[in-house]
């Protein structure tokens, strides 16, 4: 037993389990968990020993030591009250671990320190001096003043059925243990006083070794022919130096014992591994050499009576246990090999087996066995194939199931809870399942998700086991493959709607329609650009909302979209991403702006329920995320620019335009790295992107396949809009933020101007115009201006040069972008 193993403790007078009331007490009434038929009713008998010096240690349970009662199912310690009852109290280990009313004393009803077994009986000694004991009420309490049955308890594993009291209280039930034990040898005649065997004559001494034989077969010692001290091997008068048989008799003989030690070993092996722990195949295993063995006695039987009625030799009796010495050593031999082997390593090993011999009588035993071993196996597989499910106690069959709850979904960043919930685990595959594999995975994954429909298959595999086995004929799992394949892509394209959910995504996240933004920034920017403490998130949601439903009435996925402020800012969120997919990152996280707008950390959101979250996973989300963000900046930013665009042409009208030349040329150019960044986005790589998607959807035959290609799309998307890319989207930033100043600065500097036009422009002309150009001409603004030209120019020049080493590295999809910023080659 070893602290944190989850155990049923067994009162020694009730032969009852400890469980707990509603009320939290202790009662010594239950039963044993592994027969509890739901996980809710099991936690109750479910219990951990843990250290009380360490929480963390798993080694063994050693007696004398401090120990506390846990219940993993309710989280909660057994604690010691003033009224003598024992209850579950939820307090965290710290606390536990250092009151006295939660810590007990484990050890022995004999005063030894040593590691506790599931044979030993225990005592939980509490403070000193009482006991944990079973009152008559059934109810626990911790006023037994001395060890006695009611205060001894049993340690049993809580996953495997508990053996019966007799399987211990008879410890020589098995004859070859039997032979090992010093109350046999006392009782037989002292081997000093039994006349050598070659004192006898020679058909005597033929009769005392069939005898023997006989006896041998059946793992019992005969007069004469006897184990080797702690070994299974036969020896004639091995207690002397020198056998005194005859030297032909002896010869025979030898011939027939080696078939007696592997007998004996093989009972050995038998008892070893068909206990619970070893799997159900193991079972199955050890109950087909039974199986085999008692034809194996059925001819000792046969023997015996030849024996009685005076018509057998040793001739004859080595003629008529050839066949069997070949079986009892070919099953010996495949046992050695064995060793440590369960479940489908078991399998594989019979395969080999049978692969290379080249007796047909072996491998027809070889193949019973295997056929036998395989029942269990072929009901896991079954229900996994049939039903999507896992029932795998002792680790034995080929696919592992991890208990991770489909509400993970929602924080699976890293896009591996399909690969991960059920995985292949390669100790257990067989040898004939290797090629179908990746098959069987699948299905019983793609029936998981489909749910409990019913398969039109009707269990195949149980029905024709011996054939499939026989022959090793599994196509029939490629049929399952097929029909659970159609199902599922049949549920992701009729009923979930990916395509309808992806033109939501386009829509919506890609900017796929420009009047969803107008209509919101329109209806919202008052609210956008207020700090994020003084953001009504009610009216947020309200205009959103209204925004949505004016252009897309129609959407079958609209309710489906929510709006929120985020936390993080889009570089913050950038970094993330970046470090979580093991970007190199060549700088430190960025700076955190205090005073944040709502416009910064407006993000979107959209809610998938199972099992289209599958396809569209937290992972891909994020990308639709951090695009969207993007997008909108970028988006807000050329409606700013716009905005001070218009108001310059205004100024045409007033022929002061031309003061403001180098100001409008500024303007333009920003404009244009903004505006065909966003058209590069949009149609050189959202829609480009998107067409390549809707076709390999509908060329699509597997859930890998589909789930595969919108993830590659969301991360193409991702990778070609650049701006994960840390080189790029620095440099990028860097002009923004001076797109963004500048268009700042305009707004400023239209403030000013608009205070000259509130007189009449006419009348005041050239006032207004002398004032105008004292204001253009002042060297405070000729400076500013320059700062920004010079400023833009550099850092446009790195985004140009930054893409042109791009272009040498082969990433192509940069090139129409390159055209687009530098049409004229003007900065290459």
């Amino acid at each position: 037993m070893e602290y944190k193993q989850c155990l049923a403790i067994k009162n020694n007078r009730t032969n009852r389990y400890l469980t707990i009331d509603q009320n939290n007490r202790l009662l010594s009434s239950g039963c044993h968990p592994f027969f509890k038929h739901t996980e809710c009713n099991k936690q109750r008998e479910i219990f951990q020993i843990l250290n009380a010096a360490n929480q963390d240690y798993v080694g063994p349970i050693i007696m004398q030591s401090a120990v506390l009662i846990y219940n993993p199912g309710l989280q909660a310690y057994l604690c010691c009250q003033q009224n003598g009852e024992l209850k579950l109290e939820n307090i965290p280990y710290q606390e536990a671990s250092h009151s006295k009313a939660t810590k007990f004393m484990i050890q022995g009803t004999v005063n030894l320190k040593k590691a506790i077994t599931e044979n030993d009986d225990v005592v939980f000694k509490f403070n000193d001096a009482n006991y944990l004991i079973s009152e008559l009420s059934l109810f626990c309490s911790w006023n037994g003043p001395t060890i006695s049955q009611d205060s001894t308890w049993k340690l049993q594993r809580s996953n495997f059925p508990p053996l019966p009291d007799w399987f211990q209280q008879r410890p020589y039930i098995s004859l070859s243990y039997l032979q090992s034990s010093d109350q046999l040898t006392q009782c037989l005649v002292k081997q000093n006083e039994r006349k050598p065997i070659g004192s006898h004559s020679y058909q005597i001494q033929s009769i005392y070794l069939i005898e023997d034989l006989l006896y041998a077969m059946m793992s019992i010692e005969g007069q004469y022919i006897k184990k080797k001290n702690g070994s299974f091997e036969y020896q004639i008068e091995g207690h002397l130096e020198q056998s005194t048989c005859d030297l032909s008799l002896q010869q025979m003989v030898s011939k027939i014992l080696p078939m007696c030690s592997q007998h004996d070993f093989i009972e050995n092996y038998i008892q070893q591994k068909i206990k619970f722990e070893n799997g159900y195949i193991s079972q199955a295993f050890c109950s087909a050499i039974k199986e085999l063995m008692q034809k194996y006695l059925l001819m000792v039987n046969q023997l015996d009576y030849e024996f009685n009625q005076g018509e057998i030799t040793l001739q004859k009796f080595w003629y008529y246990t050839q066949p069997s010495i070949r079986i009892i050593n070919s099953i010996y031999v495949l046992i050695q090999s064995l060793s440590k082997q369960i479940g489908g390593t078991l399998l594989s090993t019979i395969t080999n087996f049978i692969n290379t011999s080249t007796d047909p009588q072996i491998v027809e035993v070889y193949s019973f066995l295997l056929q036998k071993s395989f029942i269990p196996y072929m009901k896991q597989l079954s229900n996994w194939i049939y039903y999507g499910r896992i029932d795998d106690p002792f680790e034995e069959f080929l696919v592992a199931e991890k208990k991770i709850q489909k509400s993970s979904l929602e924080t699976d960043y890293k896009n591996d809870f399909w690969d991960q919930r059920f995985a292949l685990r390669n100790s257990q595959i067989p040898k004939f399942l290797e090629k179908y594999q990746d098959i069987i995975l699948r299905t019983g994954k793609y029936i998981n998700v489909i749910g409990q429909k019913e398969s039109p298959f009707d269990n195949f595999l149980i029905k024709n086991q011996g054939h499939i086995v026989q022959n090793q004929d599994f196509s029939h799992l490629v049929s399952c493959f097929e029909w659970a394949n159609k199902e599922i892509i049949n549920l992701l394209f009729q009923k979930e709607n990916i395509h309808k959910r992806l033109k939501t995504i386009k829509t919506f996240f890609l900017f796929d329609s420009g009047d969803f933004f107008i209509h919101f920034i329109e209806a919202a920017e008052s609210e956008l650009v207020k700090d994020i403490r003084e953001i009504s998130k009610e009216k947020l949601e309200s205009l959103f909302d209204l925004a949505v439903r004016s252009i897309a009435s129609n959407d079958a996925y609209k309710d489906d979209l929510v709006c929120y402020i985020d936390q993080y800012t889009i570089s913050e969120q950038i970094y993330a991403i970046r470090n979580l997919r093991g970007i190199d990152i060549n700088e430190n996280k960025p700076p955190r702006n205090q005073k944040l707008k709502g416009i910064e950390l407006f993000t979107l959101d959209i809610k998938v329920e199972w099992p289209a979250n599958l396809i569209f996973s937290r992972a891909s989300l994020l990308n639709y995320q951090i695009l969207f963000r993007s997008l909108m900046s970028l988006n807000y930013l050329l409606k700013q620019l716009n905005e001070a665009w218009v108001f310059q042409k205004q100024l045409k009208d007033t022929g002061l335009h031309q003061k403001f030349l180098k100001q409008n040329f500024l303007l333009s150019r920003m404009q244009h790295l903004v505006k065909n960044y966003l058209y590069y986005v949009s149609y050189d790589v959202v829609e480009k992107n998107y067409t390549s998607l809707i076709q390999n959807l509908q060329n699509a035959d597997n859930f890998e396949e589909v789930k595969e290609q919108h993830m590659r799309f969301s991360e193409n998307c991702l990778k070609e809009s650049l701006i994960i890319d840390q080189d790029f989207w620095k440099i990028f930033n860097k002009c923004t933020n001076f797109c963004s100043q500048f268009s700042s600065q305009i707004q400023k500097q239209n403030s000013s101007l608009m205070s000259f036009f509130k007189d009449d422009f006419v009348s005041k002309k050239v006032q207004i115009n002398e004032k105008i150009t004292e204001l253009v001409s002042g060297k405070q603004f000729q400076t500013l201006y320059e700062t920004f030209i010079k400023n833009f120019d550099e850092a446009y020049r790195e985004l140009i040069k930054i893409i042109k080493i791009y272009i040498s590295q082969s990433k192509t999809y940069v090139v129409s972008l390159m055209i687009r910023l530098d049409y004229q080659f003007d900065y290459l």
